[in-house]
């Protein structure tokens, strides 16, 4: 029946020589599935093209030109709300600019936080899956050698092996869910790590052009 199960591909078959461990493996794989999953359509707002057409945005609006507002403001990035606030205070010159680089920073850091969410969900599934195929592994094969002890002599070495197959499963299983998570978890990671540093570029040149703009001149 050992033989049977890898020549079958029964997947119920595998679960239940897996136990209790591949069935969590499972959902932790479900769980962290869904997440990069939303994680994805999260971060189309923050695709390449839209953050070039904002920071060409800021670029303008730097150079004194009138027409800068309006674009950020048709750029569809999450971003716009920040830089367009930012060059309404920066160019009405009332506003205290101690005060205005406060706000942005605090508008732009809760921005990013919702971009870091659920990430820890991805670090947790690739740190655990691998542990958790070891700890079913290391219980497999305490079973195992439990029952060979009982058996004494008469033990099996072709049921040592099938034993040790079994517990080696979830040990596979653990590395294949762990391991394309951590290769979506570092893609997510680097690529919210990017539109930090965009920002924050962003945000210095619009701060650093509004110091020397006279105010209500774009000049």
């Amino acid at each position: 029946m050992l033989e049977q199960v890898p020549q079958q591909g029964e997947w119920l078959a595998l679960l239940i020589l897996g136990g209790p461990v591949v069935l969590v493996l499972l959902f932790m794989s479900v769980v962290a599935l869904a997440v990069t999953l939303y994680k994805l359509l999260q971060m189309r707002a923050f695709s390449r093209r839209s953050l070039d057409k904002l920071d060409g945005a800021v670029t303008r609006w730097c150079r004194g030109d009138d027409d800068a507002q309006a674009l950020a403001e048709a750029s569809k990035s999450p971003l716009s709300e920040l830089i367009c606030s930012g060059m309404k205070w920066l160019a009405d010159g009332s506003s205290d600019p101690a005060a205005v680089e406060a706000e942005l920073t605090r508008m732009a850091q809760r921005i990013l936080v919702r971009l870091n969410s659920m990430l820890g969900i991805l670090e947790q599934v690739a740190y655990l899956a691998p542990l958790l195929g070891l700890l079913g592994t290391v219980l497999g094969i305490i079973d195992v050698f439990h029952g060979l002890a009982e058996q004494g002599a008469s033990a099996d070495s072709g049921q040592l092996a099938g034993g040790i197959w079994e517990a080696l499963l979830t040990t596979a299983v653990g590395l294949c869910v762990a391991i394309p998570f951590a290769l979506v978890h570092a893609g997510l990671a680097g690529r919210i790590d990017k539109v930090r540093s965009r920002t924050e570029d962003m945000m210095t040149r619009l701060f650093t052009a509004g110091l020397y703009r006279s105010p209500g001149s774009n000049d």
